[in-house]
């Protein structure tokens, strides 16, 4: 007889991680959460997005073996901090002050710009003194969620929606039950078109700020495996197939 509770425990445990190998022998781990225009799994097993194409062909170029293993984004950040088989990296991470001393700063990818977005027929936000007295949605475990409630400050906690999942604040802006969606202008819109929604239902405000992208790990990891990639990134971002990539998600990129 099947033991129903030992298969929904599984499904439980494998929904919440997966991993896609790129050899059954990796130099390096990575884990991520699956973002739209950033690191995005496709049903082929490869990865692309702006991060996961650099991160990815950086490696390979000097054939630095790797699996992905996709979770949620807090759980990453928790994986990262125990690596306990001292080869566990995490990306994209943002440089901020919160984090400066847990992780070892192994290499930057590309710097990506934030901004608000709002409701067609609200207000745009343009500047972080703007949002005051509003609600404003973000993913839980960003560096975006810690940047508004540094600016909202612990009073105003209970304005500050986050959520698991990025896509969620497109549905809660149609809905009314954020004023604002603060995000990165990658995946801001690459998550409106993934709901297939319209982006003109949407506003845009100005950037926000230009926030530094890491690949990273912790103290723990193996020192001769860091430098080996960072001097992968090092190399990697003299090429032209490096700029190709920025240009072809960030096209005002100069």
């Amino acid at each position: 007889m099947l033991n129903y509770k030992k298969i929904s425990t599984l499904i439980a445990l494998f929904g919440s991680c997966y991993i896609t190998n790129k050899t059954n022998a990796q130099d390096i781990k990575i884990f991520t959460e699956n973002v739209a225009g950033e690191v995005e799994r496709l049903n082929n097993g490869k990865v692309t997005g702006i991060f996961g194409e650099i991160v990815t062909q950086a490696l390979e170029s000097q054939n630095i073996k790797y699996e992905f293993i996709w979770t949620r984004w807090k759980l990453a950040q928790q994986k990262v901090q125990e690596n306990a088989d001292k080869k566990s990296f995490i990306l994209p991470l943002t440089r901020i002050p919160e984090r400066e001393k847990k992780y070892i700063w192994v290499a930057k990818i590309c710097d990506i710009e934030t901004f608000f977005i709002t409701k067609k027929g609200n207000k745009k936000i343009n500047s972080l003194k703007e949002i005051n007295d509003k609600k404003i949605g973000v993913q839980v475990g960003t560096s975006y969620e810690q940047k508004i409630l540094n600016q909202k400050g612990k009073a105003f906690k209970d304005e500050v929606a986050s959520v698991p999942y990025d896509q969620l604040n497109v549905k809660k802006l149609l809905l009314g039950e954020i004023f604002a969606w603060y995000t990165s202008s990658i995946s801001g819109k690459a998550n409106i078109v993934a709901e297939k929604i319209d982006l003109n239902q949407f506003e845009y405000g100005s950037k926000i700020d230009v926030e530094e992208n890491f690949i990273a790990t912790n103290l723990k990891a193996d020192l001769k495996l860091i430098e080996k990639v960072a001097k992968a990134f090092e190399q990697f971002r003299k090429t032209e197939k490096y700029m190709e990539i920025i240009k072809k998600y960030v096209p005002n990129k100069n």
